[in-house]
């Protein structure tokens, strides 16, 4: 059986390949990247009789060398199992020019054209940074605490917008465009509701990824923008990052399955060089 590993910083991703049918599974990343956490996230594989192969991506993959037991080890280029993975699910031509986001704990950039992805640009705002300041603020790191208060409540609340700032229009911006993140917190003494420190911090990352991956589309003259991990399941934050891309033009896409986009280009890619 063909089956792979994406060591994220936070999560974990397997898949493994029965036919056409793909299956995932996820668990919160350890520090560990053995052969015996391997073994530990694919239990009822004997790798001494295996058939097929594991590809490895992400973290530290290189450590576990060329072989487990009598499974041959594929290493996978980080950026080429995203780029791979996430062109696969996006369902988009190979000769289009697109930007992939790989919005994970932080933010990575990667452009796709006629099967060949490069790293472009990226930033150390992502998802990682919504639990980190979440912790710091509202007390907690729950993912799913947090969306819930995001969506409860409204950056506006805590950001200054342009027509809080300028008496006039700025290019083609609208009013509401946001101008200062967290602007009017020091304009105030006011007590802030938990629910809109959330929100104005999921818009603050969202926003941020955007505009990186707008900027280097218009200089890589991309068609296309594509999004895939786990950061865009946050509603507000996807809905910040489309916002974000229509005062450019872009309406990204955000393929089913993007949260695994890694895992499954880095199968993907050992299929198309398999073990002698």
């Amino acid at each position: 059986m063909n089956i792979s590993v994406d060591f994220g910083i936070t999560v974990t991703d397997t898949i493994r390949k029965k036919g056409s049918e793909i299956i995932h599974k996820m668990e919160l990343s350890s520090e560990e990247v053995s052969h015996n956490r391997v073994k530990d996230l694919f239990p009822d594989i004997d790798f001494s009789s295996n058939s097929g192969f594991l590809a490895v991506t992400g973290g530290k993959h290189l450590q576990l060398g060329e072989i487990i037991e009598s499974t041959p080890i594929i290493h996978v280029n980080e950026i080429d199992a995203i780029g791979e993975g996430s062109m696969h699910l996006s369902g988009l031509s190979k000769e289009q020019s697109v930007i992939i986001v790989s919005a994970g704990s932080g933010t990575a950039c990667i452009h796709a054209h006629k099967g060949i992805f490069t790293h472009c640009s990226g930033t150390g705002v992502g998802g990682g940074t919504v639990l980190g300041l979440s912790k710091l603020m509202l007390g907690t790191d729950n993912p799913e605490e947090i969306a819930l208060l995001a969506n409860k409540g409204s950056e506006g609340n805590v950001d200054l917008i342009l027509e809080d700032v300028v008496s006039g229009p700025i290019g083609q911006l609208p009013s509401d465009t946001t101008a200062v993140n967290f602007g009017k917190v020091p304009k105030v003494n006011d007590r802030f509701a938990k629910e809109d420190i959330a929100a104005g911090i999921v818009n603050l990352v969202g926003q941020t990824a955007a505009r990186i991956a707008t900027s280097v589309a218009m200089i890589f003259k991309a068609d296309q923008i594509v999004v895939v991990g786990r950061t865009p399941t946050f509603i507000g934050l996807r809905n910040s990052l489309e916002q974000a891309a229509a005062l450019t033009g872009f309406t990204p896409h955000f393929p089913e399955n993007g949260e695994y986009a890694s895992a499954l280009g880095a199968l993907l890619m050992a299929e198309k060089n398999p073990p002698n």
